[in-house]
């Protein structure tokens, strides 16, 4: 199997966390990626040129839930994507939102000056309070590990590091503090991104 990444992305860091987790780092070949370069080849890997995407044979994966819907085949369990009620499903739906925003964050932060929408900015950290909000009182973290946790994990350190907004751990101090202690894993720690 081929894992293409970048280093910053969280959706590829999901991906990431997932393999190790699941045990099959031996069976995956990581490759960094070039996306947003049309002659590094890497459109010829996947017309999209996102990451993550996996490639297991003939089938192709080009999100994270999918990648870790196929390694909870590979492994012959529902580690990451285990059965979900409607309740479930719609913290799961916030969670990835929540990420979508801080990405969309992410990708207005290193544009140049003179580039940078500051109402998109400032939409995004203002949603990102009321999510943080939202989960602080129906976050259940202790000893959780799936999907959507690694999700929120990813979520949260990635805009910590990029500070993304300082006021985070005074609105959510119960999922910020259980964030913070995930990032603290070895594997977390391991695909942390670099510098933007």
């Amino acid at each position: 199997m081929k894992l293409y990444y970048t280093p910053n992305s969280p959706y590829a860091r999901i991906a990431r966390v997932a393999l190790r987790e699941s045990g099959l780092r031996s069976r995956v070949d990581e490759f960094e990626a070039t996306t947003r370069d049309a002659g590094s080849g890497y459109f010829d890997v996947t017309p999209l040129a996102k990451v993550p995407y996996l490639k297991d044979g003939a089938a192709r994966f080009s999100n994270s839930r999918d990648i870790c819907a196929h390694f909870d085949v590979l492994e012959g369990r529902d580690r990451w994507l285990p059965p979900e009620d409607d309740d479930a499903r719609f913290l799961r739906h916030v969670v990835t939102g929540f990420l979508d925003g801080v990405a969309v964050w992410l990708r207005e932060n290193v544009r140049p000056e003179g580039q940078k929408s500051a109402p998109v900015m400032a939409y995004e950290v203002a949603r990102a309070r009321r999510v943080l909000e939202w989960l602080e009182p129906r976050w259940q973290g202790e000893g959780r590990w799936d999907f959507t946790a690694l999700t929120l994990a990813c979520a949260i350190d990635i805009g910590l590091r990029r500070q993304m907004d300082n006021k985070w751990a005074g609105v959510a101090p119960g999922v910020v503090g259980w964030a913070r202690a995930r990032a603290g894993c070895p594997f977390m720690q391991e695909t942390a991104p670099g510098p933007p």
